[in-house]
């Protein structure tokens, strides 16, 4: 997977990654845009992992932005050279079911014409000095086409060089499904495919059904955009009481309800079990009614987003539809936040 984050310091991203991480059963996520510096707090790898088994590189952030982390599964890519820059990670190592040596490219490109052109030519070299299977991902902070930006103007030199780079390189432009644009700045509703994955002709013979697709924007500007070759799926997670529930409409109510409407007969301590069998399952069933009307305000408001983003393919969106979306993207933080300290308790 690849994200451009728009900072790591807070948990509810860090709790953002993990659920993608767990859910798609990723083995490597190349996370742009970190925003941590060497002052700032230490990068919660484990957190964004969920277990030990990984492996990480980290370049820090020149003053306000940038910063890269790539982390994967060390069960499954064994390191074996690294080469960093401010704009690009390069890990080369043994990766399992691949023979020969796969190198694994997190970037993120620069704003500057004449920087691209240096990182770009500084990527073709790397990629010719070393025979291995290529996997180039990130935010290139470049597109290839006019078609690929909305209200914004492309700059034709730069996707030029963009374009010679990729040909240069020998790397295929995987289509991309879901989002059709990656990036979505609200102010302007300017829309651009900034995201992608770039991948070598020995990539696409050991995995020629390889899928791509861009997942919604719940808590950046940018799509997580996600490679994969197969789909996993998973059980449903198991029933826990958490303190945020206590907080939502009608859990009180639910609860008094229960303990009033349970009947017991027996030795105390039997009585007093068999009432907390019976409040764990009034509790069990309001939380089931509660999480399907939460998910279903949750998806009447990602479509109503999404529906706004492909109305400002087609013309400018009024003040209303852009508070509208801004309010959205509030709701929706608010909810990973709630999220974050479930999470949190969890652990503890």
């Amino acid at each position: 997977m690849s994200l451009n984050i728009r900072g790591m310091g807070e948990r509810h991203k860090i709790d953002w990654v993990r659920r993608l991480r767990n859910e798609h059963r990723l083995c490597m996520i190349g996370i742009q845009e970190s925003k941590l510096g060497e002052c700032s707090p230490t990068l919660n790898v484990a957190g964004c992992w969920g277990d030990v088994d990984y492996g990480f590189e980290q370049v820090f952030t020149t003053g306000r932005s940038g910063g890269l982390v790539s982390i994967w599964d060390s069960n499954r890519f064994s390191v074996i050279e690294t080469i960093k820059s401010r704009y690009f990670i390069v890990v080369l190592g043994n990766f399992a079911g691949i023979n020969g040596l796969t190198g694994f490219v997190n970037v993120y490109g620069p704003r500057s014409e004449i920087d691209k052109l240096k990182v770009w030519d500084e990527l073709l070299a790397v990629k010719n000095s070393k025979s291995a299977t290529w996997i180039f991902m990130g935010d290139f902070n470049a597109v290839r086409r006019p078609e690929e930006r909305i209200n914004s103007i492309t700059c034709t030199s730069s996707a030029n060089d963009f374009n010679h780079f990729i040909r240069s390189a020998e790397l295929t432009d995987l289509n991309m499904g879901g989002q059709r644009f990656t990036y979505f700045k609200t102010q302007g509703a300017k829309l651009s495919k900034l995201d992608r994955f770039l991948v070598c002709s020995s990539f696409l013979s050991i995995f020629p059904l390889v899928s791509c697709f861009a997942m919604e924007r719940d808590l950046s500007d940018h799509s997580p955009i996600i490679l994969r070759a197969r789909c996993d799926d998973f059980g449903p997670p198991p029933f826990k009481l958490f303190n945020s529930w206590m907080t939502q409409d009608g859990f009180d109510e639910n609860v008094r309800n229960a303990c009033l409407e349970f009947v017991g007969y027996g030795y105390p301590d039997m009585m007093f079990m068999n009432k907390l069998k019976h409040l764990k399952k009034a509790i069990k069933s309001w939380k089931f009614k509660t999480v399907r009307e939460e998910n279903k305000k949750m998806v009447d408001m990602k479509k109503i987003m999404a529906e706004i983003e492909m109305v400002a393919e087609f013309r400018h969106l009024s003040e209303a539809e852009i508070e509208e979306r801004v309010k959205g993207g509030i709701k929706i933080v608010e909810c990973a936040r709630i999220m974050a300290l479930d999470l949190k308790q969890r652990a503890s």
